[in-house]
Parts: structure tokens; sequence; C-alpha cells
């Protein structure tokens, strides 16, 4: 007896793809996110070559020699200038794609309120403060440039890099992740960054307190410092002292499994004390040579 074959339907044709649940929810996952990739690239295309600017000048009250400034992002670069003891002057370029932002200052805030979420909108500018005024900065994200402030600076950017260099008075910087680089700076309260790298160079504060999330932290100092509590969730630790017989250190250190090296006179009784915990990461104090 000859057995029948059992069909359960016409034959596919050759090159049929049978549509099998695995591959329907592909097709609902993988269309949807292939037509946002298409026209996210469009857009990105069409605000490149949609690209403006345009100058703004405002003033900022100066009260009782101090500074306050909110930033919602961009790039700000501070100096001293030459404007009146009541006011600061800010100065600069915003630019934009497509639609035409709206600039405003309501007090110490200034904002750019952009239209789209891409990075060809923001604020460029300088700000000019006269002397002996003291300056608190704050910034959404964007990098701060601040040399040349007789008085103290207090410093936050959101997530962008900060340089500072020649403040008369006190220095007190955060930043959320960006790299912190300093220069000659006589008086430092804290250097705090969620991730970047800390580099300072012709450093004489007395006292420093440097914590980074992670990142490398190398200090030179021109003048023994009196105190240093540096700090680093990963990164190398460098310090680099002035060359001198007469002046000892007092160091604690930790570094949970990285290399540690020291070449500068130590003494547990020394007033001169350092902390230093890299949290794993390498640690090296050594003179200037």
């Amino acid at each position: 007896m000859t057995t029948m074959p059992v069909t359960t339907g016409p034959p596919r044709a050759p090159g049929d793809l049978r549509m099998t649940p695995g591959r329907w929810v592909a097709l609902l996952i993988g269309v949807p996110i292939a037509l946002a990739l298409i026209g996210w690239t469009g857009f990105s295309f069409i605000a490149g070559i949609g690209r403006g600017s345009f100058p703004v000048q405002v003033t900022i009250p100066v009260h009782a020699g101090h500074l306050v400034a909110n930033v919602g992002g961009g790039d700000i670069t501070v100096h001293q200038g030459q404007v009146g003891s009541g006011e600061a002057r800010l100065t600069g370029t915003v630019h934009y794609s497509l639609v035409r932002p709206r600039f405003t200052v309501s007090g110490s805030d200034i904002n750019v309120d952009c239209h789209f979420p891409n990075d060809n909108c923001g604020l460029n500018a300088t700000l000019d403060v006269p002397a002996n005024t003291a300056v608190q900065l704050t910034s959404g994200g964007g990098n701060m440039q601040v040399s040349g402030i007789d008085s103290d600076a207090t410093l936050d950017s959101g997530g962008g890099d900060v340089t500072v260099a020649r403040i008369g008075g006190i220095a007190d910087v955060t930043t959320g992740g960006g790299n912190l680089t300093a220069s000659d700076l006589g008086d430092i309260r804290q250097f705090t960054t969620d991730g970047g790298d800390v580099n300072g160079n012709d450093l004489f504060a007395p006292q420093v307190k440097t914590e980074s999330g992670g990142g490398n932290v190398t200090l030179v100092f021109t003048r023994a410092p009196a105190n240093l509590n540096i700090i680093s969730d990963g990164g190398d630790i460098t310090l680099v002292l002035p060359d001198s017989t007469t002046t000892s250190y007092a160091i604690t250190e930790q570094t949970e499994g990285g290399d540690y090296s020291n070449s500068v006179p130590t003494s547990s009784s020394s007033s001169h004390t350092i902390s230093v915990d890299s949290g794993g990461g390498n640690v090296s104090i050594a003179q200037a040579s």
C-alpha cells in the first residue's frame, strides 16, 4: 500500500519568507527605529545648513561688590574689564539652527531658549567685571574660562571644562564632569569634578582640597603647601612640591591597590600635612627638579 504525503497548505514558491512571530516582533520594533533614524539624520542635515547667529550685549548689576550670574548653557569667558563699578557687561553671540531662539536676561539669569535639542544652539560670550568684584558664576554645562579677577571666584559648571587663573581671592570650582585646569593661584578652597581631570600649575595656595570622581589629579606647587587633601575615585594622583631640604611633610596615603612613590622629606610631626586617596590609581609625590 502506498502512503500519500500529508500537506498543510499550498507549497511555498522559492524565495517566499514565512512570517514567524519573532519576525513580526522584529518588524514592529525595527521599522519605527529605522524611520526615526532616517528622520533624525534628515533633520540634522537641514539644521546643519540652516545655521544662524546674532550678537548680544547686556549689562548685569553688581551689588555690594558681588556679581551673581546664571548661564543656562554655552561657553563664557570672564575677566576684569573697563566697566562701571555697579555693573558687568556681557558681550557675545548666540548661535542657532533653523529657528531663532529668544535671548533673555532676568536679574542674574541669562537664558537662550533653544527650540530644538541639538548642539548648534547656545551662547558664546565674554563677561567683563569691574575691579574688586567677587564672581559667582553658574553654567548649565558650557565651558568656563575665568582669569584676572582680583577677588573671590565661585564657579559651577554643569559638565563643561573650567579653566581658572590669576584669581586674587579664594577660588572654589565645581564641574559636573569636565576637566578642571588651574594656574597661578594663591588661595584655593576646593576643586571638585565628577569625573574629569584636575590639572594645576604654578600653585602657591597654602591649603587645597581636591575631589575627582575618577579622573587624574596633577598639582604642581611653587610654594610649600600647609595642607593638601586629594581624593580621586580611581585616577592617578601626582603632586610636585618645591625642592627644599628644610620642609618636611606628614603624609597619609591610601592607594587601594595602586602604586605609591614618594621622594619628599617626611616627618609625622610636621605641620605640613598631605592626605591622598587614589581609590585604586597610582600616587606619586616628588620634588621639583
